[in-house]
């Protein structure tokens, strides 16, 4: 009987390895977040955690690379290093890989917030308090912080 068991725990970790395979093959996920997929889909969390493992030393599931790639894709998307941090958090992606990497990029935030803010509203300067507003408060919620926010509108 121990011999079906361990059949059916071997054919349950192959299930898992190809359905964290077939994510992988897709795009980067963290560990916290293909956990969190599969869990959905297999009910064996020692299995599950044993497949994650093997996949970490296999080298096919990084941390590092996931937290690369996102901050990459966000900050080609226009975003803020407070809004980058927030959504990365979710992820289960701590505090000091998500600081180190972005300390890496060298990304100038001030060129990134002033052509999100060209993008969404054109090269038209306005005077008008609450356009100002609204284009500060836009600013705000793409992740830029005071200074960065002030440095852009006084270049504008």
């Amino acid at each position: 009987m121990s011999v079906e068991i361990s059949e059916h725990d071997d054919n349950e970790a192959k299930k898992i390895r190809n359905a964290c395979l077939v994510m992988l093959t897709r795009r980067e996920f963290s560990t916290k977040e293909i956990t969190d997929k599969i869990r959905l889909k297999f009910e064996s969390s020692s299995t599950i955690h044993q497949v994650i493992s093997t996949l970490k030393t296999e080298g096919l599931l990084c941390d590092v690379r996931f937290t690369e790639s996102f901050v990459r894709s966000r900050i080609n998307k226009g975003q803020g290093k407070q809004r980058i941090k927030a959504e990365i958090k979710h992820k289960g992606i701590g505090d000091e890989l998500v600081k180190k990497v972005i300390d890496e990029q060298g990304t100038n935030w001030i060129s990134i917030a002033e052509k999100a803010l060209l993008k969404k509203f054109g090269t038209q300067v306005s005077s008008d308090r609450k356009e100002v507003g609204k284009r500060i408060r836009f600013l705000q919620y793409r992740g830029f912080d005071f200074d960065e926010i002030n440095q852009v509108m006084k270049q504008l």
